[in-house]
């Protein structure tokens, strides 16, 4: 991606962020950067937490295999959640560089 020298947006930013991240940051739903992994004890299959959260108030089910699901059952995921926040810092470092050179 081609960073401008002008003022980055943060939803540009979020943008660049998202397209440079390694496929297991992202939410497998939505495609979004996660913030707040957590794991689906059934499908074993890790989401953002929001986008689960919504997900389950229409249908209380886990969307990768149908077995019931509920809130109380994903887990967090805090290796990753940790991993993501890490790179997120050194990128948005690097975002930072560029827009000031």
């Amino acid at each position: 991606a081609v960073v401008s020298t002008q003022s980055t947006g943060s939803e540009e930013v979020e943008g660049i962020l998202t397209e440079r991240a390694p496929e297991h940051f992202l939410d497998p739903i939505l495609g979004t950067l996660m913030t707040e992994p957590v794991l689906l004890p059934s499908s074993r299959v890790i989401v953002e937490r929001s986008v689960i959260a919504k997900h389950l108030l229409s249908d209380p089910i886990d969307p990768f295999n149908r077995q019931p699901l509920s809130m109380k059952d994903v887990q967090p995921d805090t290796r990753l959640r940790d991993e993501i926040a890490a790179w997120k810092r050194t990128e948005l470092a690097k975002i930072q560089e560029t827009n000031e050179n």
